[in-house]
């Protein structure tokens, strides 16, 4: 299920976000995806941005994360790149929160499949929110550079509640 997208981020944040990015990407080419990415980790000049998805995360969702996962991935998508339809059912993965760091690129487009075609909005900032059995794709590149965070949320960061029997 999708669940929402809206704007966490303002542009001066984005920016600042993809200055905390040091270049030792990690090449993504394969059959099914051409892009590259790297980890940003929690440490003092990065936590005020793992607090902004935990509370975008919990706000949107009601479940509430007891354990915070301390690296988002980094994607850098450039001209010709593309990553083809998939989900991202694996490791225990449960949400993929995500936020789009930049929208002066041309295709790119984040679609997905639920069962219908779903487009994000292409705006700087745009955060959103889904679960990980729903197949996604992002279209092939065709001018710029697209930047974007995701960051997978798994069994043992969540609490969900629940009413108890006994």
């Amino acid at each position: 299920m999708f669940l929402t997208q809206k704007i966490l981020f303002n542009k001066e944040e984005c920016f600042s976000i993809m200055n905390l990015v040091k270049q030792n990407s990690q090449n993504w080419n394969l059959n099914d995806r051409n892009y590259k990415s790297e980890t940003i980790d929690y440490n003092d000049d990065t936590k005020w941005l793992f607090n902004r998805f935990k509370e975008f995360f919990e706000s949107e969702t009601g479940i509430t994360i007891y354990n915070l996962k301390k690296q988002i991935h980094f994607h850098k998508f450039i001209k010709g790149d593309w990553f083809d339809k998939h989900n991202d059912i694996r490791d225990s993965r449960l949400y993929a929160v995500g936020v789009l760091l930049n929208n002066d690129f041309e295709g790119g487009d984040f679609k997905l499949y639920n069962p219908n075609e779903y487009i994000l909005n292409k705006i700087i900032g745009n955060a959103y929110i889904f679960d990980v059995k729903i197949e996604h794709e992002i279209t092939p590149i065709i001018n710029g550079e697209r930047y974007s965070l995701l960051w997978f949320l798994k069994n043992n960061h969540i609490k969900i509640k629940t009413n108890k029997i006994i």
